[in-house]
Parts: C-alpha cells; structure tokens; sequence
C-alpha cells in the first residue's frame, strides 16, 4: 500500500484509482469534492420524493429504502389526506383546507432542481 503525509504529518491511505479518502473529513470543508457531490444529489432526491407526495403524484404505494425518508414521505401522506378528507366536507374547515392543499401544491411545483 502506498501512503502520502499531507501538511498536518498526519497518514492518509492512497486509495485504487490515485484518491485518497478521508471518512472524519466528511461534512467538514475538507470534505472529498465526491462526498460533496454525493450529499448533494441526495438532498434534491429526497426534495423530489417529498415533492410528489405533496403533488399527488405519488400515490403512497411502496416504500422507500430510507426508513427516515419513509417515516417523513409517510407523515406528509397523512397530512395531505386529512386536508383531502376534509376539503370534501361541508364544514367550517373544509375551505381552509381546499387552500391549504392548493397553495402546498403551487409551492412544491415551483420547487427548482438545480
């Protein structure tokens, strides 16, 4: 194995393909451009699941392999069906929440991946 001293004197391994890696480096600003990248994409990944459950286009079959993601992705069902549930009534709240549903809807489509 070969190894490299950085500026600290400090041992960092050489990984297969020339990077080194260097895991208590994650979530610090010498953070791996690749961990950065990867962190990144994963948070406009879960922005989208959430975005199609608030939207309606995901109809909550299934699951997510996250058990966080899926307890939030969950969560947010419950809430969307009850305003669902009672914007169909001809209650005192059934028109506060026809606007909840429908300003939660315009909100997660203006949602911009980027």
């Amino acid at each position: 194995m070969i190894y490299l001293v950085n500026q600290i004197n400090t041992v960092m391994a050489i990984q297969p393909g020339g990077y080194t890696d260097r895991p208590e480096d994650d979530n610090t600003h010498n953070a791996h451009p690749a961990f950065k990248r990867g962190k990144a994409r994963g948070i406009l990944e879960t922005l989208a699941i959430v975005k199609k459950v608030i939207t309606g286009e995901d109809n909550g079959t299934g699951t997510i392999n996250s058990p966080e993601i899926e307890k939030i992705r969950r969560s947010i069902f419950i809430m969307r069906e009850a305003l669902d549930h009672a914007s169909d009534k001809s209650t005192y709240l059934s028109k506060p929440a026809k606007e909840a549903l429908r300003e939660a809807y315009n909100v997660a489509n203006s949602l911009r991946y980027q």
